[in-house]
């Protein structure tokens, strides 16, 4: 770990700190067209009537999904029905269908409000070290309502390892980890090593999230997992849907870290996805970027740790934990879980009502669009009507 004296002078002023934005790319239609083509061997109006079929079907696949799912390779999908994938049009209508209760989504956007609530019921989540809201006079010593009192507490050494993120807000965005704080130099040394200074920190905290940013304790993942991809959360994205016999578990795939990421989105340039077998929790394949770019791998990059045949830590428990908060949750009957394995059993760190498909189908291989998901989003149809014309009651799981 560097000494204290390696930092001085070395952030720059206008240092980048937290991203707050993912990077832009849109590629253009027509050259990833012909980049398919090469790839799959199909000639452009063959290319072009099989990605207009699937538009038109029941997934309503938009051309980027094509590109990213990989859907020009029928090898990848290994003989499944291509038409059962959604795009990410038939994803956003498929939640706004089954998790019909709007009124509880404002619970699961806000992490504090989303992690008080699972707490209060007994459920693992990541401890809170304080917050920030900017304007906000509580007058507790855990919650910053100023520039002045956000610096005390980014400054008191008794409180890291830190790990910070918006109180609203997707995909790691704003995320940081905090190893310690130098006073000396009146710099904060991150989980990767990175020096940055107290009062841009700050600066920019205040810039982007006055409305709530949440400081928790920095947990440490199981050791077999720090093994392979170090002191990095590597959450397991969990599908809970509460269905008319009950929650259950409906696809699990796992998000790892890699290179230079703290965060295990996958979305992050190097990070792996693996498809787990959902009876035991072992990991049967891995995969790193998507569409013309998509990878296959063994072992981690970075450790060269075996990832094929990995058994996820506690993952009875993980599963048991995921169908008693759905239980919990149940006026939001689909949910998309990330939980985390650490030495002594999970811990839930967040949940997400507008759960993104493109990760387990990704993963798996396999469209969302089977029997049992269809059931049940013909069952929350019929709820819907019921809800709308006042016939459910709270012990029905919908009002």
């Amino acid at each position: 770990m560097p000494g204290a004296a390696q930092f001085a002078d070395r952030a720059p002023p206008q240092e980048t700190i937290i991203d707050v934005a993912r990077p832009e790319s849109a590629p253009r239609i027509d050259s990833t067209l012909l980049k398919i083509v090469a790839a799959s061997g199909m000639s452009p109006l063959k290319t072009m009537r099989d990605f207009v079929r699937l538009a038109f079907g029941p997934g309503r696949i938009a051309f980027n999904d094509y590109d990213e799912l990989r859907l020009f390779d029928a090898a990848f999908w290994a003989g499944e029905d291509r038409s059962l994938v959604i795009g990410h049009r038939r994803n956003v209508a498929i939640n706004q269908i089954v998790n019909y209760r709007f009124d509880w989504w404002g619970m699961l956007d806000n992490k504090i409000a989303g992690a008080s609530y699972l707490a209060a019921y007994g459920l693992p989540v990541i401890p809170i070290v304080a917050l920030y809201c900017d304007g906000l006079r509580t007058g507790t010593a855990k919650v910053a309502g100023d520039a002045h009192e956000l610096r005390e507490i980014l400054s008191c050494e008794a409180n890291y390892p830190m790990f910070g993120k918006p109180a609203v807000g997707l995909q790691s965005l704003g995320a940081i980890g905090l190893q310690r704080f130098l006073p000396d130099q009146r710099m904060i040394e991150t989980r990767e090593g990175r020096p940055i200074a107290l009062d841009r920190l700050v600066e920019q905290l205040r810039a982007h999230y006055r409305s709530g940013y949440v400081l928790q304790k920095f947990v440490s993942p199981h050791a077999d997992i720090r093994a392979v991809c170090g002191e990095r959360l590597a959450t397991v994205r969990m599908v809970t849907l509460v269905t008319e016999a009950g929650p259950k578990l409906f696809r699990a795939c796992w998000k790892i870290p890699a290179g230079a990421n703290m965060a295990d989105n996958y979305w992050r340039q190097g990070n792996l996805l693996a498809k787990i077998d959902m009876v035991q929790g072992r990991v049967e394949r891995v995969l790193s970027g998507k569409g013309l770019e998509l990878v296959r791998h063994e072992h981690h990059p970075d450790t060269g740790a075996a990832l094929v045949g990995f058994q996820i830590p506690h993952w009875q428990r993980m599963v048991d934990t995921v169908i008693e908060a759905a239980r919990l949750m149940r006026h939001v009957p689909m949910i998309g879980w990330d939980v985390a394995a650490l030495d002594e059993g999970p811990v839930i760190v967040e949940m997400n009502e507008r759960p993104d498909f493109f990760l387990p189908q990704l993963a798996d291989g396999r469209g969302i669009l089977q029997p049992e998901m269809m059931e049940f989003i013909a069952a929350q149809k019929r709820k819907r009507v019921a809800y709308q014309k006042g016939k459910l009651t709270d012990e029905d799981g919908q009002m």
